[in-house]
């Protein structure tokens, strides 16, 4: 049964027909009002870049926070939380301010862009900073959780290397060859996946895997990738007692000043150990460490 509408109640064209006006006279004011916030909240935030640009961070660390505090909720906010941590980190150098606003901007916008920016930030300090890599190696955990990171694979090597740090050789190995199979990441992180795949096979004294490694990085464009495969290289070889490659791998360093003088130490050294070990006169073999791994 239809519900009877009580006397004198306005209808709904009525109620429409009263509040059109007023909405003619509010809606004008509210979208001048959000729009001079947005204003404010864009000059805050040019002069608080201003401020970090200049070199004065403690007052680039107060306006970014005044915007913060301001409009927790704003486009502006997440990025000024961002720059209050990295401001911290890398110019203050007050690691545990960073850490505490990296994690409160996680914690308060966790859907935030910023908010997996910072959670990295968070690994690099724990790993790099607090020497606490079970903390860091929970952070790449929660990074790569995230729904589709675009450098998932970036991440996976930092984790892999943490793992190595730890000297879990297993986890490391398994996670670089991971990545190395999917081929993600570009050629720049693969040399560097290849060369910690031959560092581990090293440690392991799996010297005919590691020269594997170490030679397909000599073809890298990247000159440092290139220089620390020969280098590896060359003590694999040693490793191995085949002193004519292992010379002949020296000699494939770049011809700079620097290169060239090692590599005619390195030269003169395997060719007297070579003399040595054919004269039966090589005593007191050890194995040769490999070249600084990170």
């Amino acid at each position: 049964m239809p519900e009877r509408r009580a006397a004198g109640a306005p209808t709904g064209a009525l109620v429409r027909e009263r509040i059109r006006p007023l909405l003619r006279w509010v809606l004008p004011g509210l979208v001048a009002f959000l729009a001079a916030c947005n204003s404010d909240s864009r000059q805050l935030a040019e002069r608080a870049e201003a401020s970090w640009r200049v070199g004065d961070y403690e007052d680039a660390v107060r306006l970014n926070a005044l915007l913060y505090e301001r409009d927790p909720q704003s486009k502006y906010a997440a990025q000024a939380g961002l720059n209050i941590g990295n401001i911290y980190y890398l110019n203050l150098r007050q690691i545990k301010n960073a850490v505490d606003e990296y994690k409160k901007l996680i914690e308060e916008q966790p859907e935030a862009p910023e908010a997996f920016t910072a959670r990295g930030q968070l690994a690099a300090i724990y790993e790099n900073e607090l020497d606490d890599l079970t903390q860091a190696i929970s952070q790449y955990d929660k990074l790569l959780e995230a729904k589709h990171p675009e450098n998932r694979a970036e991440i996976l090597y930092k984790r892999a290397n943490a793992y190595f740090n730890l000297e879990d050789y297993n986890r490391a190995w398994r996670e670089l060859r991971l990545i190395e199979d999917s081929g993600e990441g570009g050629t720049h992180l693969l040399d560097q996946v290849r060369l910690k795949l031959g560092n581990i096979d090293q440690i392991r004294r799996q010297y005919k895997d590691a020269a594997d490694y170490f030679g397909k990085v000599l073809s890298s464009p990247c000159p440092e990738c290139r220089r620390r495969a020969i280098l590896n290289l060359c003590e694999t070889y040693e490793a191995l007692l085949d002193f004519d490659r292992a010379i002949d791998t020296i000699r494939m360093l770049d011809h700079t000043p620097e290169d060239e003088k090692r590599a005619e130490q390195e030269v003169a050294r395997l060719t007297e150990k070579k003399q040595r070990m054919d004269s039966g006169k090589l005593l007191n073999w050890s194995y040769p460490h490999a070249v600084p791994k990170k």
